[in-house]
């Protein structure tokens, strides 16, 4: 395990659970639909992923492989996070965004170059009937 991924694994589940978020139904739509949503009926489900990292090495071949690393990371917490919201609340999921950036902060002062890694993942779901839960 490369001491990277040692580093990211703790922050980025942490960051996954904390910022979930739930939106069910728009707020200019809720006076138009019941706030009971039935089994089969989709909302959408977003969560994101932040940690910042630093750098020891800081050539450039260094930095590209540290953020090919990082985003391959977020691809993986993206696609691991249907079978959560599947253990929890969703009967269907599907993957419908996925935004993934990294950023290099240079520092000033004593601080360290930090890697900044974020990601943003958009589900749809229907919800598991009454019954289910």
């Amino acid at each position: 395990m490369s001491k990277f991924h040692s580093l990211i694994v703790p922050v980025l589940a942490g960051a996954a659970i904390i910022t979930l978020s739930t939106t069910m139904i728009p707020p200019a739509s809720a006076s138009m639909r019941s706030s009971v949503l039935q089994g089969h009926e989709f909302v959408n489900v977003n969560t994101s992923f932040n940690s910042r990292t630093p750098l020891t090495n800081t050539s450039d071949d260094a930095i590209a492989n540290t953020q090919r690393t990082g985003r391959r990371f977020i691809y993986r917490m993206a696609v691991k996070e249907c079978a959560v919201l599947k253990e929890t609340i969703a009967e269907t999921c599907r993957l419908t965004n996925l935004n993934v950036s990294t950023n290099v902060q240079h520092p000033s002062g004593n601080n360290p170059v930090m890697l900044n890694l974020s990601g943003n993942a958009q589900f749809a779901i229907s919800l598991k009937s009454d019954s289910a839960n």
